[in-house]
């Protein structure tokens, strides 16, 4: 070949041919000169709705939106089997995606349209926006998913709308009862976006073929008439009858930015073969592996420029580069556990366990990992064996140790916990990997051990203060035998002030977090730790205690004691879909039962507004609760929103505290209100932490001196 070989002239695609490449989407006679597919190594869809909704607005304005790169397709590097695949998408993913939403039609398809298999996001456009003032938006496009069925604001943020205005959105439907045991947050398709006065999915408009504006306002009227059982037709249709000078010139508008959007093109740039051939180093070093490196190189500086990968995704990048066929694999084993490439993480630590370490491996660098894959025979064959061939079963088996299941689990934890252990304390779910790995290859034998370890695990997660030592101090006590005895040897032996903080015995909590008889508005959590004695024995119960007291804002263990109700209510729930870790797009809000307004107000007497705020924040006084349910009863008191047994039950409050929750404004001016309401936060507080104490078994993994 010679140095340069001539360059192919980059295709020009139309958006219904980048679209077509989805089978979602049907391009008709409009057929794309290539076919590309996402490699392999790709990363998943990382965009915000905000990116997707500005890049149609681009679009439908006549903005350019950049080209794409790819390259031949690298058979290695297929996912599936497509004969019609030409090219691997390099650079470009995400945009692409966002085209693609714009022409999926989800209502065209039953299966899209309903049931469990729904879209999971619509793209629509107002027909007749009202434009914030302070947004750069000519088009108003709207992107509707499962965390927001109804949408997001309509500024350039997208940020979310109001509890109010999600209310409005459900109420619209008939769903008014959000406490109820039976609702379910609805699906995309059975909803519309709050903030649009005449709403309409995008697909419908650019999948019109009009040459002039009548026939194509004609075919939009025709669809809405077939879709009327649709609420939000009935708007679009009333925009369409319209015949103010107004309306008809943003109907002008809007069919020359579909015109604009049918005549864009984009330019697909295609790497020059030669770039994909192995790299000098690896020739001189003799370690080609099918033009591996280069394509992997090349798709790390292409992504730098676009959304950040962090190390591990870049990582996982690299892996799937060389071994592609696991990545539906990993897909399946992470699909409700954890990240892909958090997984994969792990999965290769797990590999290279052995029994003679002091400690377990650590984390594998890029670097590190791509000299291990290209050049150590035995460590790759370990990983990809472990991969393919182990790590579904022992993710399977851990699951079933900690998992909450109502009638033989009772003690487990939530998907939500388990996701947070894998993210925040990735050698605890390690470890529990090793355990799994030991348990399937026959070498252990079970003497109850494995029942507690969801106390083991969160007790680790929820106090440890260095997670990596105390963890490979458990490592170390098992590597012979993993017993209950090894396990409670592991724990005392990392119970120390750099390591991990006692636990407590209930009864211990009980007798030390208590109130002054006097100067109560001046009481501080520091207090209980500063009492009388001497400067060791004030160290002594800083050691002992402060960190200890860290409980009190531990949501998850709120999220805990509620896990039945939480289980039975958010069951569809994926903690391991990360653009789902951000707390507006969790299905639950954190609720104050007695409303933050009530003991934080600087109106007025507000004498004892500190000290309840030292209780009022923390758990002792928090609910998870349904996300559309909570902050539309801020003003209301325990005793208005909390109205039968059955919400006393899910809210983990009992009937007797009530009436404490309930105080409103007295609690910031009146002494006998502020102590009422602090002491039944405490007892609630001590209370949540006694149910985790006794359901989790974690006494039987506490050593005599431990739970004094």
């Amino acid at each position: 070949m010679p140095p340069f070989a001539e360059t192919p002239v980059p295709p020009m695609l139309t958006l219904r041919q980048i679209a077509g490449w989805s089978t979602a989407v049907a391009n008709g006679e409009d057929q794309s000169p290539i076919r590309a597919s996402v490699p392999a190594l790709q990363r998943g869809l990382v965009w915000q709705p905000q990116q997707v909704e500005m890049l149609w607005d681009s679009i439908l304005r006549g903005f350019p939106i950049g080209a794409f790169v790819v390259c031949q397709k690298v058979d290695e590097q297929e996912r599936g089997k497509d004969d019609r695949v030409t090219h691997h998408l390099l650079d470009g993913q995400q945009r692409c995606n966002a085209i693609t939403l714009g022409f999926k039609d989800v209502f065209e398809n039953p299966k899209l349209a309903s049931g469990e298999h729904s879209a999971s996001s619509i793209l629509w456009l107002d027909l007749n926006p009202k434009l914030d003032s302070n947004s750069t938006r000519n088009f108003l496009t709207r992107i509707t998913t499962l965390a927001h069925p109804w949408g997001y604001r309509g500024n350039d943020d997208a940020g979310c709308i109001s509890t109010s205005a999600i209310r409005d959105s459900l109420w619209k439907i008939g769903l008014k009862d959000l406490s109820s045991a039976d609702y379910e947050r609805p699906k995309p398709v059975q909803l519309w976006p709050h903030v649009a006065i005449a709403p309409i999915p995008l697909a419908w408009l650019l999948n019109i073929q009009a040459e002039d504006q009548v026939t194509f306002w004609e075919a939009v009227d025709r669809r809405l008439v077939t879709e009327a059982s649709y609420p939000w037709t009935a708007k679009a249709r009333e925009f369409l009858s319209d015949h103010s000078d107004e309306a008809q010139s943003q109907r002008d508008y809007i069919f020359q930015g579909i015109q604009r959007a049918a005549v864009i093109r984009i330019i697909a740039l295609e790497a020059p073969a030669e770039i994909l051939e192995a790299s000098k180093q690896e020739i001189s070093l003799g370690q080609e592996r099918e033009n591996i490196s280069n394509i992997e190189h090349l798709f790390q500086r292409l992504n730098r420029q676009g959304t950040r990968l962090d190390g591990e995704e870049l990582a996982y990048s690299m892996i799937k580069a060389y071994w592609p066929e696991i990545a539906d694999d990993i897909d399946t084993v992470a699909e409700g556990l954890m990240p892909q490439a958090r997984l994969v993480s792990l999965a290769v630590r797990a590999a290279l366990v052995t029994a003679e370490q002091e400690r377990l491996p650590r984390v594998i660098g890029v670097s590190a990992l791509r000299k291990m894959v290209k050049a150590d025979t035995e460590k790759r064959d370990l990983i990809h064996h472990y991969i393919t061939k182990r790590l579904e079963a022992a993710c399977e088996l851990v699951g079933k140790w900690l998992r909450y299941h109502p009638e033989d689990k009772r003690e487990g934890l939530l998907p939500v916990h388990v996701t947070s252990i894998a993210h925040g304390a990735p050698d605890l779910y390690l470890l529990l990997l090793t355990f799994a790995e030991r348990t399937q290859s026959g070498e252990v034998t079970n003497d109850g051990w494995d029942r507690l370890l969801p106390g083991l695990v969160t007790a680790v997660h929820w106090f440890a203060k260095d997670k990596a030592k105390v963890v490979n101090r458990i490592f170390v006590a098992c590597r012979n035998e993993i017993s209950v005895a090894n396990l409670r040897e592991g724990l005392a032996d990392a119970i120390e002030p750099e390591k991990l903080s006692p636990i407590h015995t209930p009864e211990k909590v009980q007798a030390f977090i208590r109130f002054p008889d006097k100067d109560l508005n001046k009481w501080n959590w520091w207090h209980l730790i500063e009492g009388d004695g001497s400067p060791d024995e004030l160290a002594q119960r800083q050691a002992q205690w402060w960190d200890f007291l860290g409980f009190r804002g531990n949501r998850e263990l709120l999220l805990y004691v509620q896990r039945e109700f939480l289980n039975d209510r958010f069951h569809n729930y994926d903690p391991a879909r990360r653009d789902l870790w951000e707390a507006h797009n969790r299905p639950w809000d954190f609720d104050h039962i007695l409303a933050y307004k009530y003991f934080y107000n600087r109106r007025g007497d507000n004498t004892f507004m500190r000290v309840c705020a030292q209780l009022g924040n923390t758990i002792g006084n928090l609910r998870a609760w349904p996300f559309e349910d909570n902050r539309s009863d801020q003003y209301d008191t325990a005793t208005q929103k909390i109205i039968d047994d059955r919400l006393l039950s899910a809210s983990f409050v009992l009937q007797e505290e009530l009436p404490a929750f309930s105080l409103a404004d007295e609690v910031r001016s009146k002494e006998p209100a502020a102590r009422e309401f602090i002491g039944s936060c405490r007892s609630r507080l001590i209370r949540i932490y006694e149910s985790w104490y006794e359901d989790s078994h974690i006494a039987e993994l506490l050593a005599p001196q431990d739970k004094q």
